[in-house]
């Protein structure tokens, strides 16, 4: 008689996760989640126990964000309302972390459980996707659309619920393969390629325009596109702008970069966008950070065109005067290409100009800190901006600088570029996103140093 082995449903989803390629696990080790570690073990993944979990969830976040390959997180019921915070600051930087839930008894839902929360209701506002697995037979097919919401079109957080009851439930292990089998490993996230007439006729814009701008948000980086941003802007002689809050896409010393998109943090941004005819905004929304496409941010006398890899940014950017769907990395090779060939070549003056005042911009902040600081009014505290400075300036090239929230995030970002001018090269950045959220300080050190041993953090 033949038999067949059965597993635990945590067991089942340790391995669907890792048919999916995630290697990283962070949690808080508790009873809710054990059959799940107990797969992760025998699928010899990495598990990062942590003291909290919301350490753990912005571990997680801070893993993703640098290798570009989701991590997860798992925490039980209690656990997820201290995970939420983290859950919210990967939502604002698009973080693809697979946030997993030891939730209450499917059998008892609603009737108030050991530990029972919504926790699907409180997850669905700060992901792309929040369910409760309800049959061990799909665990399989759960993680596997929960990984493809995460990483295509406009990446993101996700959330599983998955009842305690069918997590400590035994099931055979090839439960749900029976059916018409699908691919279950990873599969590259599909991008969009431009339609070639709406392409060219951007190009066009774009080859017809005597002061462009090139602005990037966290899209370029999530489709591995920096590089490409970075070599557009150097050799058409187009300024570069980085959207506040967004992650870092180049590196401060970067020729073509200018600084962050916002007049508070650098004050020439303003004067670019006044004075340009043409605004490329890539990989972004025309949200609070953009003040909704309108002025004083993007006059009304310049173009704004907008370059984004799924319909969802899209329909947000309705404000923009020409919007193309396009993978960012499609869109600037195009662009790249298009400057090869000789049909694109704008007026290097204007790139020259925005070098120029970037250049005034540092020597004044520069003295103005000094300044300060050397007033009897000022009793000789230390500006905040010149500690950041003063950080930067015991760090060797290739270290990674880590901010945290709120005003040290402000002035940080400022000194960053005014080191960055004057030729530190770090190694990278992490910051947190739109929501300035505290806290996230130490736990992306971790996650850095992790990622990067060798390097100093």
């Amino acid at each position: 008689m033949k038999t067949t082995t059965r597993i635990r449903g945590g067991a089942l989803l340790a391995r669907a996760l890792q048919e999916k390629g995630v290697e990283h696990v962070f949690t808080l080790a508790g009873g809710f989640c054990n059959p799940a570690l107990e797969g992760f073990m025998e699928a010899q993944m990495k598990v990062i126990n942590c003291p909290h979990e919301q350490i753990a969830g912005h571990l997680a976040d801070g893993h993703t964000r640098i290798t570009r390959k989701p991590a997860v997180c798992l925490v039980g019921p209690e656990g997820f309302a201290n995970a939420v915070p983290a859950m919210m600051e990967a939502w604002g930087e698009r973080s693809p972390v697979i946030f997993v839930t030891g939730s209450s008894t499917l059998k008892r839902q609603g009737a108030g459980g050991f530990k029972e929360i919504d926790d699907v209701a409180i997850a669905e506002p700060l992901t792309k996707y929040s369910v409760s697995i309800t049959d061990g037979e799909r665990i399989n097919e759960f993680v596997d659309r929960a990984y493809k919401i995460a990483v295509n079109g406009y990446p993101g957080a996700v959330h599983l619920s998955l009842p305690v009851d069918i997590m400590f439930s035994s099931f055979d292990e090839n439960a749900g393969r029976q059916e018409r089998p699908f691919d279950l490993t990873a599969q590259a996230p599909a991008r969009a390629w431009p339609e070639p007439a709406r392409l060219q006729a951007v190009l066009d814009r774009i080859a017809a325009a005597k002061r462009p701008v090139l602005i990037g948000g966290h899209g370029v980086w999530w489709s591995g596109g920096e590089a490409l941003l970075e070599e557009a802007g150097r050799s058409l002689g187009i300024p570069i702008f980085n959207i506040p809050y967004h992650q870092k896409l180049l590196g401060e010393e970067c020729e073509a970069y200018m600084g962050l998109a916002d007049a508070h943090q650098y004050h020439p941004s303003a004067d670019a966008f006044n004075d340009s005819d043409l605004i490329l905004m890539i990989g972004a929304r025309l949200d609070n950070q953009m003040n909704f496409g309108n002025a004083p941010l993007f006059p009304a006398t310049t173009t704004l065109c907008c370059i984004n890899g799924s319909h969802e940014e899209i329909d947000f950017n309705r404000a923009a005067d020409v919007t193309l769907l396009s993978d960012p990395g499609a869109f600037l090779q195009a662009l790249i290409d298009a400057g090869k060939s000789g049909s694109i070549a704008p007026d290097r003056s204007w790139y020259d100009l925005n070098r120029q005042r970037r250049d005034a911009w540092v020597t004044k902040m520069i003295a103005d800190v000094e300044a300060e600081a050397a007033t009897p009014e000022f009793g000789g505290r230390i500006h905040p901006m010149q500690l950041a400075l003063d950080v930067q300036q015991a760090m060797s090239d290739g270290d990674w600088l880590v901010i945290d929230g709120g005003n040290t995030h402000f002035w940080s970002e400022i000194a960053v570029n005014l080191a960055g001018h004057n030729g530190r090269k770090l190694g990278g950045i992490l910051h947190p996103g739109t929501f300035s959220m505290l806290g996230v300080g130490v736990s992306f050190a971790v996650s850095a140093k992790n990622v990067h041993p060798d390097k100093n953090v």
